[in-house]
């Protein structure tokens, strides 16, 4: 045994292809549990909430897992995952703005995905606008909730790509192999 706590996964060539396919799981999970609970009257039942946290730490994790490539080989192992949970940190405020938006109104106007993704909702809401679905049907309810998760794993993307950006341009490249440990 080498003493490490934690050893390296293997990168394949499909790495990279991994995490967008587990937030896009993740995002048809969520909207079909959202589905399954949409005919309940009355408040969302208690097994809602331990799988919407699950899929929000899922989303922000492979948001923040996906731009990876950007600093391998530039930094150790140590500082990546350093920089992946520094990445995770800061997409905490758009937990706090995908959790806090206005309530809506029975009969008011369509909800906006712009008030839950602040950076890229507006063009989520153009597409929201664009399919064929009434307001307050089942389809309409699962896009919105698909449509939401996607942006916030879009936001989690574009906070760590810039993270990852800064990093390696103050970084230098390890040229020494035993250093990546």
């Amino acid at each position: 045994m080498s003493g490490k706590v934690v050893a390296s996964l293997p990168r394949t060539r499909f790495s990279p292809a991994i995490p967008p396919i587990v937030a896009v799981v993740a995002c048809v999970i969520w909207a079909g549990t959202a589905r399954a609970v949409s005919g309940t009257v009355g408040p969302a039942p208690p097994s809602v909430l331990p799988v919407f946290i699950l899929v929000i730490v899922t989303l922000a994790v492979t948001g923040a897992a996906t731009p990876l490539p950007l600093i391998s080989g530039t930094v150790s192992i140590r500082r990546e995952r350093q920089a992946v949970l520094a990445a995770v940190a800061a997409s905490v405020p758009f937990v706090f703005a995908l959790l806090i938006n206005p309530d809506r109104w029975p009969g008011g106007p369509a909800p906006l995905i712009a008030d839950r993704v602040p950076v890229g909702g507006w063009l989520l809401d153009g597409i929201m606008g664009a399919l064929p679905f009434a307001v307050d049907t089942t389809a309409y309810k699962l896009a919105f909730s698909a449509l939401t998760d996607f942006g916030f794993y879009l936001e989690c993307v574009l906070v760590a790509t810039v993270l990852y950006a800064a990093l390696r341009v103050v970084a230098t490249p390890q040229k020494n192999a035993r250093y990546r440990k």
